[in-house]
């Protein structure tokens, strides 16, 4: 007896530099249909211009027709925008104008460019820019970045996740852009880009003013714009405010390496001039790439000679930073009255400056002091507070963070579908930001949301994601986690040698970040298979 399956159409769209791309899209297809698409009653097929007959009339337009029979549409573009088609400016660009007004669901890739390609564009790499920038402006659709190597692991998640959306309980599409923010928004860009043109050549105080405005771009979402802008203003700047800028643009977008280099080079000139607080917050940012990295004694070391000089020179706003940063690194290590005495002495100082972007983010960090201990009635007190905040001040990224905090105290309720509400909250917004580290944190959460509802192939799916985004920042922290993760779905499956080698894993990171309690709890689990009558 066979078993009918349901026909899901995916079209493959790109320019002709993305040859590699095409032929790992038909393989990935094949893939997906044998771990994920079968079970669930339905089979991908592969469709691009590749497979379309030959026949009379314009090319695109017989390809065109073949892409409105399709379910889902997958688009990437990297450097080259393509040749005009006839109606449109490329082949490509027409193929997203079809699916769009055709209602089609869209996935959006774009590879990444070498900076110095965006520094100094050609005329088919402009074109590539100011489609991104569309689509950042309209935001009918989110879209994903991907390394020359990341293709095939990124299509494949992305394609799981969507059969889990479409074909099992997964969230609503967000709402559409609130048409008076687009407006003003895109008045803002212009007005940028009108300020960018007449400031070539001026002194770096005002290239500094610029290059804080691009970092605001970045931490709204528009990514595009911030990239653009940064590639121009640090080529061959040695303004440490530009740089400081450039580093936190570097470091929000995952590039740890730039990021680093970025603050090195205002240490180096701070240092040279003099400059105490410029070296106080040199120290403060890498102290911030080294904790992300897992260097827990890096980054106290930078953290306390920043507040070394801060109190030194009295300057109030930088030590509540620093405490709030020292707090950070005892909870991870696992210190928690460390840590909340640190977080009480940065909230201290905040409340009494009234600094709101302070007191929620030590509010948050107090709300996982009190969830660590078990306090979730205080923990999710605090992490309602904070997003009060962030969100009466519109700070996306603090937001997200609230939101995945608040995830995480409603799953360890049990409450699994307030906090998968909650994990895919802080995704999208991380997404927009391009925020991997967040990224990261979100696809754990929903894994561990997955495993509790019994779907381990989806669990496994989010782990690999956020274990991938994890091992490319260096975080040992979230590795340690991730691991941990994939033991207990291997430990579930019956899949014990597996499971022992994850959880080895798991224990080797957390003892280097120093957290010997979560480091004994997984040698618990490892002891337990030990005593496995089939071990």
């Amino acid at each position: 007896m066979s078993t009918s399956l349901d026909v899901i159409r995916v079209f493959i769209g790109s320019p002709g530099d993305l040859q590699k791309e095409r032929r790992v899209f038909f393989e990935t297809i094949d893939l997906v249909n044998k771990i994920k698409a079968r079970s669930m009653g339905v089979v991908l097929e592969a469709v691009g211009w590749e497979d379309t007959l030959p026949g009379k009339g314009r090319p695109q337009a017989i390809i065109n027709e073949e892409l409105k029979t399709c379910d889902l549409i997958i688009l990437t573009v990297w450097r080259r925008w393509g040749s005009p088609s006839g109606a449109h400016s490329s082949g490509f660009e027409e193929e997203y104008e079809v699916a769009h007004e055709a209602g089609k669901d869209i996935q959006l890739y774009f590879k990444d460019v070498a900076k110095d390609r965006l520094a100094d564009p050609g005329d088919q790499l402009k074109q590539v820019i100011a489609f991104r920038e569309r689509i950042e402006k309209e935001r009918n659709y989110l879209y994903g970045t991907y390394a020359d190597q990341a293709w095939g692991r990124t299509l494949q998640i992305a394609l799981c996740g969507w059969l889990d959306r479409t074909y099992g309980s997964g969230p609503p599409r967000p709402p559409g852009p609130d048409p008076d923010r687009q407006a003003a928004l895109e008045a803002e860009i212009q007005a940028l880009k009108e300020e960018l043109a007449t400031l070539q050549g001026q002194q770096g105080q005002d290239l500094a003013k610029l290059a804080a405005r691009a970092l605001t771009h970045a931490e709204r979402g528009e990514l595009t714009k911030a990239e653009v802008l940064f590639a121009e203003l640090a080529e061959g700047t040695a303004d440490p405010s530009v740089l400081t800028y450039l580093g936190l643009f570097y470091k929000q977008i995952g590039d740890l390496d730039d990021a680093m280099a970025a603050f090195e080079q205002v240490k180096e000139i701070a240092e040279a001039t003099t400059d105490e607080p410029m070296q106080a917050i040199a120290y403060g940012n890498l102290g911030i790439v080294l904790r992300v990295r897992g260097d827990l004694d890096g980054a106290e070391a930078m953290y306390r000679k920043a507040l070394e000089i801060e109190e030194r020179l009295g300057r109030l706003g930088g030590m509540a930073n620093q405490y709030g940063n020292l707090g950070s690194v005892l909870q991870v290590r696992g210190d928690l009255d460390g840590a909340e005495a640190m977080c009480r002495k940065s909230l201290e100082i905040e409340e009494r400056l009234g600094r709101l972007e302070g007191m929620a983010s030590d509010y948050g960090n107090l709300g996982i002091v009190l969830e660590v201990r078990g306090d979730l009635d205080g923990a999710e007190a605090m992490h309602r507070k904070a997003l009060e905040i962030n969100e009466r001040l519109g700070r996306l990224e603090g937001m997200a963070n609230d939101y995945g905090n608040l995830g995480n105290v409603l799953h360890v309720r049990g409450d699994l579908d307030g906090a998968e509400a909650m994990y895919h909250k802080s995704l999208e917004i991380e997404e927009r930001l391009g925020r991997l580290e967040g990224m990261a944190n979100a696809y754990g959460g929903l894994g561990n949301v997955l495993r509790m509802r019994g779907d381990l192939d989806g669990a496994e799916a989010m782990y690999h994601k956020s274990l991938e985004i994890n091992e490319g920042l260096g975080r040992l922290g979230g590795m340690a986690n991730q691991y941990g993760n994939l033991g207990i779905v291997l430990r579930v499956r019956g899949d014990l040698d597996w499971a022992r080698a994850m959880w080895t894993k798991s224990v080797t990171f957390f003892e280097e970040l120093g957290n010997q309690g979560l480091a004994d709890q997984v040698r618990g689990w490892l002891s337990e298979l030990d005593n496995e009558p089939d071990a």
